[in-house]
Protein backbone atom coordinates (compact mmCIF):
# COMPACT_ATOMS: atom_id res chain seq x y z
CA UNK A 1 0.00 0.00 0.00
CA UNK A 2 1.33 3.58 -1.01
CA UNK A 3 0.49 6.10 1.41
CA UNK A 4 2.06 10.32 2.27
CA UNK A 5 3.26 10.80 5.51
CA UNK A 6 3.94 14.20 6.58
CA UNK A 7 6.59 15.61 8.93
CA UNK A 8 8.69 18.51 9.48
CA UNK A 9 12.40 18.78 8.54
CA UNK A 10 14.33 17.87 11.71
CA UNK A 11 12.15 14.40 12.00
CA UNK A 12 13.02 13.80 8.15
CA UNK A 13 16.69 14.23 8.88
CA UNK A 14 16.41 11.63 11.78
CA UNK A 15 14.43 9.47 9.51
CA UNK A 16 17.38 9.39 6.89
CA UNK A 17 19.98 8.63 9.28
CA UNK A 18 18.58 5.67 11.40
CA UNK A 19 16.79 4.40 7.89
CA UNK A 20 13.40 4.00 9.17
CA UNK A 21 10.09 5.57 10.39
CA UNK A 22 9.47 4.32 13.59
CA UNK A 23 5.48 3.42 14.75
CA UNK A 24 3.14 3.76 14.69
CA UNK A 25 2.97 5.86 11.58
CA UNK A 26 -0.23 7.85 10.35
CA UNK A 27 -0.33 8.80 6.84
CA UNK A 28 -2.68 9.75 4.06
CA UNK A 29 -4.03 8.18 0.72
CA UNK A 30 -3.35 11.24 -1.67
CA UNK A 31 -0.56 13.41 -1.78
CA UNK A 32 -3.11 16.37 -1.66
CA UNK A 33 -4.32 15.02 1.69
CA UNK A 34 -1.18 14.91 2.82
CA UNK A 35 -0.21 18.34 1.59
CA UNK A 36 -3.50 19.72 2.87
CA UNK A 37 -2.70 18.58 6.19
CA UNK A 38 0.65 19.82 5.70
CA UNK A 39 -0.71 23.20 5.42
CA UNK A 40 -3.08 23.13 8.23
CA UNK A 41 -0.32 21.80 11.11
CA UNK A 42 2.83 23.93 9.62
CA UNK A 43 4.90 20.76 8.23
CA UNK A 44 7.01 20.94 5.17
CA UNK A 45 8.11 17.24 4.05
CA UNK A 46 6.26 14.37 2.77
CA UNK A 47 7.09 11.20 2.25
CA UNK A 48 5.76 8.26 -0.04
CA UNK A 49 6.00 5.41 1.58
CA UNK A 50 5.14 1.70 1.53
CA UNK A 51 3.24 -0.53 3.84
CA UNK A 52 2.25 -3.85 4.28
CA UNK A 53 -1.50 -4.10 4.20
CA UNK A 54 -1.80 -6.43 7.16
CA UNK A 55 -1.13 -3.66 9.77
CA UNK A 56 -2.20 -0.57 7.91
CA UNK A 57 -5.86 0.34 9.40
CA UNK A 58 -8.24 2.73 8.49
CA UNK A 59 -8.52 5.83 11.09
CA UNK A 60 -11.85 7.42 11.90
CA UNK A 61 -11.00 11.07 12.04
CA UNK A 62 -8.38 13.33 10.65
CA UNK A 63 -9.55 12.67 6.90
CA UNK A 64 -9.98 15.66 4.57
CA UNK A 65 -11.96 16.23 1.52
CA UNK A 66 -8.81 14.78 -0.39
CA UNK A 67 -7.99 11.70 1.16
CA UNK A 68 -8.55 9.16 4.11
CA UNK A 69 -5.79 8.86 6.78
CA UNK A 70 -4.52 5.26 7.62
CA UNK A 71 -2.25 4.62 10.97
CA UNK A 72 0.74 2.10 10.21
CA UNK A 73 1.29 -0.26 13.25
CA UNK A 74 4.56 -1.22 11.74
CA UNK A 75 8.25 0.39 11.14
CA UNK A 76 8.42 1.91 7.73
CA UNK A 77 11.74 0.85 5.38
CA UNK A 78 10.57 1.87 2.65
CA UNK A 79 10.05 5.80 2.02
CA UNK A 80 11.32 8.28 -0.79
CA UNK A 81 10.62 12.11 -0.23
CA UNK A 82 8.13 13.15 -1.67
CA UNK A 83 8.07 17.09 -1.32
CA UNK A 84 9.82 19.17 0.45
CA UNK A 85 10.53 22.91 1.13
CA UNK A 86 13.81 22.60 2.50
Amino acid sequence: MVLYHVTTPKKAKRYRECGRIVRPVRDFTTPMAAMAWALRVNRTVIYEIETCDQVTYKLPDHHNNFGETWWCDEDVTRFTCFYSTS
